[in-house]
Parts: C-alpha cells; sequence; structure tokens
C-alpha cells in the first residue's frame, strides 16, 4: 500500500475550513437563541444574510479541502 501523502497545504486548508465551520455553527448558535426571543423582522432579515454567508464561506472553504485531498489520491 502506498503512503498517504499529506502536505503542509493539507493542514491549512483542513484549518482554515474547520474555522469556517466553526464560525457558521456559532451564528447558527446565535440565531437559534434570537428565535426564541422578541427580533424583529428586519434583525431575522440581517441573522439570515449573515448565516447563508457563513454557510456559503464554510462549504466554499470544505469543497476546497477535499479537492485538494483529491490531488493526493486520499478522496476519490
Amino acid at each position: 500500500m502506498p503512503p498517504i501523502r499529506i502536505c503542509n497545504e493539507c493542514e491549512q486548508l483542513l484549518t482554515i475550513s474547520a474555522n469556517a465551520l466553526r464560525r457558521h455553527a456559532a451564528d447558527m448558535h446565535n440565531a437559534i437563541s434570537l428565535v426564541q426571543t422578541d427580533i424583529t423582522e428586519e434583525q431575522v432579515d440581517k441573522y439570515k444574510i449573515r448565516l447563508i454567508a457563513s454557510f456559503n464561506d464554510g462549504q466554499s472553504a470544505w469543497n476546497a479541502y477535499c479537492s485538494h485531498l483529491r490531488t493526493h489520491g486520499i478522496l476519490p
């Protein structure tokens, strides 16, 4: 079995994606807490924008990480 090739970029991309997903999780937890309070429709709209942006950042970072792992043959 050939060795698994891992490089510095693997670690960097993993860190970037993990941090982006943590930011999205924090945004989502905050949104869940806010929904249980009396917030305005404007506040809801602002949070939706924030959640969509943090989700897209997380997904983009994760996709970059997965794509990089494919170059090493770690993922199909």
